[in-house]
């Protein structure tokens, strides 16, 4: 959905409660929903220049033999005889989201080739190619103009940023790729990655390749095809041939057209985020254990650990890479912008690609992970597919992961690592001192551990002495009895700087598993240990999330959180 375009809100005439349908010339309850439709008429009047006497509010619909239960709230004819519609409009009072399947219904009923969707704020604008096959188009056509007129070259520098990329994938996956028998992810992904090479090529006034003209669907989708295939000889990490969506040209050129009006690269990475976030199947999620970090986590987890541009950064269980994202995010804006003034975008991708580091098991969120670094400033580089935990799969690389990957190699280490599952087999749990309740030489291999217990050691691997770590552990590893030795693992081999307690929405709604973020500083060595220093202890009191597991747009108090902590490590003299 997009912001109106055409808003006269501020001419409408109003008294008592009541105001002036310019249609019906007469006046009448100034109700919400009918502000909407007055404003609109309005604009369909002033700004696109149908006459009034080609308009008309209230007009039945005939769906096959009988009509419509509910009238179409406006409708503009091709004459003033009202023979023959041309768009028809359905508006909605402010914050209201249905009555697009409704609209839909009465442009394939009539045939008309234009339709618009409004609550006042948000329009949806179509174009009936056939019978439930729309385009979204950037605006209606005005009075003396057609679809060619709407279709005319769009430049890189007309495209807008995206504000809700979720909703419009939503929207698609119900229109479009549910009747395809193809997922939001297999159906939208490839086409974003092929939009962000055409962006990538494109200089701020030259004509756009990603979008939809009047040729034939055939010979668009071949167009299609061809940008895809070029994005895939430059970044051919990322995506693979066979990941072309299986649609129809008819489909295809309707998910192009609710892409084509928006600018993807250096996008609001939170709104790409959210919709990647749905793309990824919940269930698959679920039974893996893996669950995006909410993006207020992460931010509170970067500031209180504050990566510097010389320091390597590394997430062993990325998923869609928020940590390094904001990692880059902070090192730029805190240090880069400051040194480099106008070439800061330069040293931006130097360190993007030279100093973050990340890993996951699932390929497809390797390759939203990958999408994400490039969105960000291409630091893709360094993204690898690989399974953390198991020694096995990290035997005869040619990626170049043994090279990039070391043991205490790495500063900073922030990640979510999966908590569901329990690792069984003798070749992953034997590289573990955890397996043996932390010294092989005192007890026996136990026959499973959680993902997230061998992930905490695996992470203290992975950092140089002094290194600093963040990461998100389910709260029963700090406080129950039967996990005392991984406690006394972690405070073995670092020093505990936080602990912040998240409130139990927090990864709904896949689990309610109550979590911590744990805070560590690996000790530089033995003769350096403490066996007695304060640490900051915080609780998550304002939810992120709702009981339902939807993000709450209230301010919540991890920012607070990590400021008190930065307080606390300035008068313990933390070296970060």
């Amino acid at each position: 959905m997009s912001p109106v375009k055409y808003q006269r809100v501020d001419e409408l005439q109003e008294k008592e409660g009541k105001i002036y349908d310019v249609v019906r010339q007469k006046w009448i309850k100034a109700t919400q929903e009918e502000k909407v439709r007055q404003a609109l008429v309005t604009s369909i009047w002033k700004d696109l220049g149908y006459p009034l006497e080609r308009i008309r509010e209230e007009v039945p619909i005939k769906m096959g033999s009988t009509y419509a239960s509910k009238r179409a709230d406006v409708v503009v004819f091709t004459e003033r005889t009202h023979e023959t519609p041309y768009i028809i409009f359905e508006c909605k009072k402010p914050k209201r989201k249905d009555g697009l399947e409704e609209l839909k219904s009465y442009i394939n009923a009539t045939g008309v080739p234009f339709g618009a969707w409004t609550n006042g704020n948000e329009e949806v604008i179509l174009f009936r190619k056939d019978p439930n096959i729309f385009e979204y188009l950037p605006r209606l056509p005005s009075v003396t103009e057609d679809i060619d007129d709407i279709k005319q070259p769009l430049r890189k520098s007309d495209l807008r940023p995206i504000e809700n990329l979720k909703e419009m994938v939503q929207e698609l996956e119900n229109t479009v790729l549910a009747n395809a028998g193809v997922s939001a992810f297999d159906g939208v992904f490839p086409l974003i990655f092929a939009k962000l090479w055409d962006e990538f090529d494109k200089g701020s006034n030259d004509v756009i390749e990603f979008r939809t003209t009047t040729a034939s669907p055939r010979e668009q989708e071949r167009r299609f095809k061809n940008i895809f295939r070029n994005a895939l000889r430059k970044w051919s990490d990322v995506l693979y041939e066979n990941d072309w969506p299986d649609l129809s040209p008819e489909a295809l050129l309707t998910v192009v057209s609710a892409l084509q009006q928006y600018h993807f690269s250096h996008a609001d990475l939170d709104i790409i985020d959210a919709a990647f976030e749905y793309m990824i199947n919940p269930e698959q999620k679920s039974d893996k254990g893996q669950f995006f970090t909410p993006r207020a986590i992460v931010k509170m987890a970067v500031k209180m650990l504050n990566p510097k541009p010389d320091e390597l950064s590394i997430d062993p269980a990325c998923g869609p890479c928020g940590f390094m994202i904001h990692t880059l995010r902070w090192v730029t804006n805190k240090y880069i912008k400051p040194r480099y003034g106008e070439e800061w975008k330069t040293h931006r991708t130097d360190y993007a690609r030279s100093n973050l580091f990340a890993i996951d098991f699932d390929t497809r969120l390797v390759k939203v992970a990958k999408a994400m670094m490039l969105i960000a400033g291409d630091g893709r580089t360094n993204v690898f597919r690989v399974n953390s935990l198991d020694p096995r799969e990290w035997k005869n690389r040619t990626d170049g992961l043994l090279d990039a990957i070391k043991n205490e190699k790495f500063d900073v280490l922030m990640t979510n690592p999966p908590f569901a599952g329990k690792i069984n087999q003798p070749e992953i749990l034997g590289g573990f001192d955890l397996a043996y309740k932390g010294d092989p030489t005192k007890h026996k291999r136990l026959n499973k551990l959680t993902r997230d217990v061998l992930f905490i050691e695996k992470c203290l691997h992975l950092l140089k002495p002094g290194g600093r770590l963040a990461i998100v552990l389910p709260q029963s590893n700090l406080n129950n009895t039967s996990a005392e030795y991984i406690r006394q693992f972690i405070m073995g081999k670092a020093r505990i700087l936080a602990v912040v307690g998240m409130h139990v929405n927090t990864f709904k709604p896949f689990t309610g598993t109550k979590t911590s973020v744990l805070f560590l500083q690996k000790w530089n060595s033995e003769e350096d240990k403490l066996d007695d220093y304060p640490i900051f202890m915080a609780v998550n009191e304002k939810p992120l999330k709702d009981n339902s597991g939807n993000y709450i747009t209230t301010e919540n108090d991890l920012d607070e959180i990590a400021d008190e902590f930065i307080r606390f490590a300035k008068k313990q003299e933390l070296n970060f």
